[in-house]
C-alpha cells in the first residue's frame, strides 16, 4: 500500500561528466534557473581538492582538508531524497572522480552524461587560467603538470567508456559548440535524452546564480574559473575551430594530440 502522505523523491537525477574549461559551468547555471531543480555543484571536486582523501596535484593544496567529504560521503549526498524537487542535476569532473577505482562512488538511479570541447581551447582556456593562479611563476614549463591536473581528457573518456560499455548506458553527449550555437535544440534534445524538464528559463537566466555553489568557490580564489560563466545570462554563440597556440608549452600540445583522438570518438555520439 502506498504511503499518500510520503514526501515525493525525483524519480529524475541526472549527471553532467566534465572536463575543465569546456563551458559545463554555464551549463549549470542555465539548469539552476528551474528552482523545482535541485542542483548541485561539483561534489566530487570538494573531496578531490579539499577533503581527506584529496588526490589533487601538490600546488594546489591549501590548507586543511574539509572534514565529511571523503568520497563515500559525496555518494551518499548525492543519493539522498530531496524533498519537493522535480530533479537532481549533478555537474562533475570526470578527473575528479579519482580514477577508475572510484567508479563505486558513482551514485546509483543516475542517468551518466557528458560534455566534451575542442581540445585546442579547452587546453588553451586552463593554461592561461593556471599561469593566472601563479603570477609569479616565470618558468611555464613548471606549470604543464598542474595544468594537466586540471584539463586532463584522458579520465572522460574512460569514464564515458565505462558508462557505455560496462554499465550498458545510451552515450548522451554534448558537444559544447553546438551548447552554445544552437542552444535550444542541443536542450531540447539533452532534456528529452534524460527526462529533465525543458524551460524557457534556460535559454536565458539571471546572472550570478550561485546560491547552490558550496561557500569555498565563491571565494576570490576560484574567480579565474568562474566569472564569466557567473556574470553570464544566457549562451553566447563562439567558435573554437581557430585557436592559436603558440603560446602553449610543446608538452601540452602533446596532450592535444592525444586528448583529440577521444574527442572526436566521443563527440561521433554527440546529441
Amino acid at each position: 500500500m502506498s504511503d499518500k502522505g510520503a514526501t515525493p523523491i525525483p524519480s529524475t537525477r541526472v549527471i553532467l561528466w566534465i572536463h575543465a574549461r569546456s563551458r559545463s559551468t554555464v551549463f549549470e547555471l542555465a539548469i539552476a534557473s528551474e528552482k523545482s531543480i535541485h542542483v548541485i555543484h561539483e561534489p566530487f571536486a570538494t573531496a578531490y581538492f579539499m577533503g581527506e582523501e584529496r588526490l589533487c596535484h601538490e600546488r594546489f593544496i591549501k590548507g586543511p582538508p574539509f572534514p565529511g567529504h571523503r568520497y563515500r560521503d559525496v555518494q551518499s549526498e548525492l543519493e539522498r531524497t530531496y524533498p519537493d524537487k522535480i530533479a537532481v542535476f549533478v555537474k562533475d569532473g570526470a578527473k575528479v572522480l579519482g580514477g577508475r577505482n572510484h567508479y563505486g562512488y558513482i551514485p546509483k538511479e543516475y542517468v551518466n552524461t557528458f560534455i566534451v570541447r575542442n581540445p585546442k581551447a579547452a587546453v588553451l582556456s586552463a593554461f592561461r587560467s593556471t599561469k593566472a593562479m601563479f603570477p609569479t611563476e616565470d618558468d611555464l614549463d613548471t606549470l604543464v603538470d598542474p595544468c594537466i591536473d586540471i584539463c586532463d581528457m584522458v579520465p572522460i573518456y574512460q569514464l564515458y567508456k565505462y558508462v557505455t560499455e560496462e554499465l550498458q548506458q545510451r552515450p548522451i553527449v554534448v558537444h559544447s559548440e553546438d551548447l552554445v550555437n544552437s542552444p535550444r535544440e542541443t536542450l531540447e534534445k539533452y532534456c528529452k535524452a534524460t527526462g529533465l524538464p525543458f524551460r524557457e528559463s534556460f535559454l536565458n537566466w539571471e546572472p550570478g546564480n550561485i546560491e547552490h555553489f558550496p561557500e569555498y568557490v565563491k571565494s576570490p580564489d576560484f574567480d579565474l574559473f568562474n566569472e564569466k560563466a557567473i556574470g553570464s545570462s544566457c549562451f553566447i554563440p563562439s567558435s573554437d575551430s581557430d585557436v592559436d597556440l603558440t603560446e602553449l608549452p610543446e608538452k601540452l600540445r602533446q596532450c592535444i594530440d592525444e586528448y583529440t583522438l577521444l574527442y572526436e570518438e566521443m563527440i561521433s555520439k554527440k546529441l
